[in-house]
């Protein structure tokens, strides 16, 4: 069996593992000049309190990579359950590029209205991480929703409704 192989069975079986883990999901955002462009992620994380300090990952040949960078500034919204539709738009490479949903935050960063949760972020670093870059924020600014709601949850490949 040849290395290459080998790599693509494991990448095939660390998908499919991973896909166990659940997750909260959450819609990365950047304003610029020709509107907003969004991507929902899962790879979110919160990396330090002190600085405060989140990261995205995102494929390094993708628009949101070099928007970011572009701009400098970035919107994390943490959807709601009720959020799905929202999650499957920005997943789709394909859909449609009106964003109605988003409302400014800290510094301009587009957040999506009625989100869990939010995060304001300035660009800190890209840094590369195998076939991915970490976007690395600087917290402007985060804020929890007034009125609260269970997060929207992933589970090999679906979601879940949050119990409790």
């Amino acid at each position: 069996m040849s290395i290459q192989t080998q790599e693509h069975e494991l990448a095939d079986s660390l998908r499919r593992t991973a896909r166990r883990f659940a997750t909260g999901v959450t819609i990365a955002a950047v304003s610029h000049a020709s509107g907003t462009h969004a991507l929902t992620a899962n790879s979110f994380v919160t990396l330090s309190l002190r600085p405060a300090l989140v990261g995205i990952s995102v494929q390094r040949e993708g628009r949101m990579r070099q928007l970011v960078e572009e701009v400098g500034v970035f919107g994390i919204s943490v959807l709601n359950e009720a959020q799905g539709d929202c999650a499957r738009r920005y997943a789709d490479r394909h859909r449609d590029r009106d964003a109605p949903e988003f409302t400014p935050a800290a510094g301009g960063a587009p957040v999506v209205a009625g989100c869990v949760a939010h995060f304001s972020c300035g660009l800190d670093r890209i840094d590369p991480v195998g076939d991915h870059d970490l976007i690395i924020g600087s917290v402007l600014d985060c804020a929890v929703a007034d009125e609260l709601r269970p997060p929207l949850i992933f589970l090999d490949g679906g979601f879940l409704k949050s119990v409790g």
